[in-house]
């Protein structure tokens, strides 16, 4: 598997964006039934772990690109010539994803499967192989998230 710093980098940016977005916006949910573990608690522990992951990525990304020939003829070698629809179909999936789930249409746990097993077929170039293995993970963990906000934290979710 080839390494693409740049791109771990600045995917990992976003993401951190993206999880103080989401630290900001639980900090005003209101306190769950069970404390510690509620509305609130939950995506703040889940944003935080996010961003000391990412955090590591980018320290060995930089680490790895400095032991690299000069920084703009590593960028230039990373960036030329890739397609661009995985990242299209992923963004646009997570969009679609993200509005459903704000229109209430699909339940979460069927929503959460949809999205994970595009995502992961796009990930794997639409193979005929990986269809039953992405089928599995896709509905352990949209279901199972279902399952454990719901039931066990107590969490409502959409729909």
């Amino acid at each position: 598997m080839e390494q693409r710093t740049i791109a771990e980098i600045g995917v990992c940016t976003l993401i951190i964006l993206v999880c103080v977005v989401i630290l900001w916006q639980a900090a005003g949910l209101p306190p769950g039934s069970f404390e510690p573990l509620g509305s609130a608690p939950v995506p703040q522990a889940t944003a935080g772990i996010v961003i000391l992951c990412c955090l590591i990525v980018i320290v060995k990304a930089v680490a790895q690109i400095r032991r690299h020939p000069p920084l703009r003829r590593h960028v230039r070698d990373e960036l030329s010539g890739r397609s661009p629809w995985n990242a299209i179909v992923m963004f646009g999936g997570t969009l679609a994803y993200v509005g459903l789930l704000q229109i209430g249409l699909l339940s979460f746990g069927l929503l959460t499967f949809v999205f994970l097993l595009l995502l992961i077929m796009t990930l794997n170039r639409f193979s005929k192989r990986s269809l039953l293995p992405a089928s599995i993970t896709a509905a352990l963990f949209g279901f199972g998230l279902e399952y454990l906000f719901t039931r066990v934290f107590v969490v409502d979710l959409p729909v």
